[in-house]
C-alpha cells in the first residue's frame, strides 16, 4: 500500500476506557479496526459522540490502545447554544488536528447522521476527508418512547436523505439495508456488504463438562423488544416443569423499563443464572462454558433490517445454536446442520429446538459446533472484514 490511510471513527467509542466500549455497536468497529491499527501506514483516532442529552462535559479518554487517539465530546442540550459551540469547536478542532498532510484522509461514521455529527460531517468534507457510513440497522423502524428520542429519529432521517451529496460510500449489515440505502442513493455512490465481524482472537478455551453437571443455556444481549427474550424464558419454564437439568446464564444490559418490569421477573426464575454487564473477557469466558446458545428475535421490521451481533460469536466459539429465522439468518445457517433454527415468537419450536439439542448434546457439539464455527470463519472472520473495509476505502480514496 502507497497511501496513507488515516481514519477518524466518529461516534461510538471503540478503545476509550468506558464501560460502553463492551457494547455490541463498539466491538463489532474495533473488530473492524484493530487489524489496521497494527498495519504501517494506516492509522486511526477516534472521536466520540457522547449520549444526546444531559451531557456537558467534553472528557479526555485513556484509550485502551497506545495508537489511538481518544476524545469524547457532548453537549447538554441542543437548547443551550453555548454548549453546542463548544461541542463544534471541539469536535472541528479534533478533525483539523488529525488531518494528515500525503495521506487519505477518512471519516468512518458508525451508524446515522444525527443531531451531533451532521455538521462535523460536513466540516470534514469541506477539509478534504472522504466520508463513509456503516449501518448496522434500520432506524425507521425504532419505537421511541420520549419526545427527544422522536425529534432526534426525525431528523436522522432528513440527513440521511441527503446523504449522496455529502459521502463516498456505505457499509451495511444486512441485504435489508443494502434494498434500503440503495433508494436514497439511486447508485450515486457505492454500497458494501459488510456483516457481523468477529475476532477470532478473544475466544476462550471451552471448558470441559462432566456429566453429571447441569446444561449450560446462554443467553447474552440488551434484553430489549426485539431479543424475544420472554419467549425463551416461557419455553425454559415448560422444560424445567419436565425436569431438565439446566441453568440459563446471562449477560448483558438491560433498560431501567425492562429492570422494573420484565427482567425483573426473569432473573427471579430458579433456572436463571444473571451474571450481569460484563466485560468483553468475562464474557468469552462465560461464553466458553455454554452448551447451548439461543438467538430468539422476535419478527419484527426492526429485527429483520439487521443481523444479530451475539449469533456471530456463538458461532465462531462452535456452539449449538438455537436461533430465529429473521434477515439473513437463512442465507448462512441451515437447520440441524449448522443450527437449529425456529419461527421468530415460537415458543413450541423453541421447546422442540432445547429438548432436540439438550437430548443429542454429545453428538451436536461436534457436528453442529465444527459446522458453525466454518459459518463463522468464512464469513465472519474480523481479519478479512477488516482488509475489505481497507480496500474499498483505497478505491474511494483515488
Amino acid at each position: 500500500m502507497q497511501k496513507k490511510i488515516n481514519f477518524i471513527v466518529l461516534s461510538t467509542n471503540i478503545y476509550g476506557a468506558f464501560d460502553i466500549k463492551d457494547m455490541a455497536g463498539a466491538v463489532r468497529v474495533r473488530n473492524i479496526f484493530n487489524p489496521l491499527v497494527q498495519q504501517n501506514g494506516v492509522s486511526v483516532s477516534n472521536l466520540i459522540m457522547l449520549d444526546l442529552f444531559g451531557i456537558q462535559d467534553n472528557l479526555k479518554t485513556e484509550s485502551i490502545n497506545n495508537k489511538v487517539d481518544c476524545l469524547a465530546i457532548g453537549f447538554s442540550s441542543i437548547t443551550h447554544p453555548i454548549s453546542v459551540l463548544q461541542f463544534l469547536k471541539r469536535g472541528m478542532k479534533f478533525i483539523k488536528q488529525h488531518k494528515q498532510k500525503n495521506a487519505a484522509n477518512i471519516i468512518y461514521n458508525y451508524q446515522y447522521p444525527d443531531v451531533r455529527n451532521f455538521l462535523l460531517l460536513l466540516y470534514a468534507r469541506l477539509k478534504g476527508y472522504k466520508i463513509v457510513f456503516d449501518f448496522v440497522e434500520d432506524k425507521k423502524h425504532y419505537t421511541t418512547v420520549s419526545f427527544n428520542d422522536k425529534i432526534h429519529q426525525k431528523l436522522s432521517l432528513l440527513f440521511l436523505k441527503w446523504l449522496p451529496t455529502y459521502t463516498d460510500a456505505v457499509f451495511v449489515i444486512s441485504s435489508h439495508l443494502i434494498t434500503e440505502i440503495g433508494k436514497i442513493t439511486k447508485q450515486k455512490i457505492p454500497i458494501y456488504s459488510l456483516p457481523i465481524s468477529v475476532d477470532f482472537n478473544n475466544l476462550a478455551t471451552n471448558n470441559v463438562k462432566k456429566n453429571d453437571e447441569p446444561v449450560n443455556i446462554f443467553y447474552g444481549g440488551s434484553f430489549a423488544e426485539k431479543d424475544g427474550l420472554q419467549y425463551l424464558v416461557e419455553a425454559l419454564e415448560i422444560i424445567h416443569n419436565k425436569g431438565y437439568n439446566f441453568k440459563l446464564l446471562m449477560s448483558g444490559k438491560a433498560s431501567p423499563h425492562k429492570k422494573d418490569s420484565l427482567f425483573t421477573t426473569i432473573v427471579e426464575k430458579p433456572f436463571v443464572d444473571y451474571k450481569g454487564f460484563l466485560s468483553t473477557e468475562a464474557y468469552f469466558e462465560l461464553l466458553a462454558s455454554a452448551d447451548i446458545c439461543c438467538m430468539t428475535r422476535v419478527n419484527s421490521a426492526f429485527a429483520n433490517a439487521g443481523f444479530p451481533f451475539k449469533l456471530g460469536e456463538f458461532l465462531a466459539a462452535g456452539k449449538v445454536i438455537i436461533a430465529s429465522k429473521i434477515g439473513d439468518v437463512e442465507n448462512y445457517l441451515i437447520h440441524k446442520e449448522s443450527a437449529y433454527l425456529v419461527s421468530p415468537e415460537s415458543t413450541a419450536q423453541i421447546v422442540e429446538g432445547l429438548e432436540y439439542c439438550i437430548q443429542n448434546l454429545a453428538t451436536l457439539s461436534n457436528t453442529m459446533g465444527a459446522n458453525a464455527k466454518k459459518v463463522a470463519e468464512k464469513n465472519f472472520n474480523a481479519a478479512n472484514s477488516s482488509k475489505y473495509l481497507l480496500e474499498k476505502c483505497i478505491e474511494i480514496s483515488k
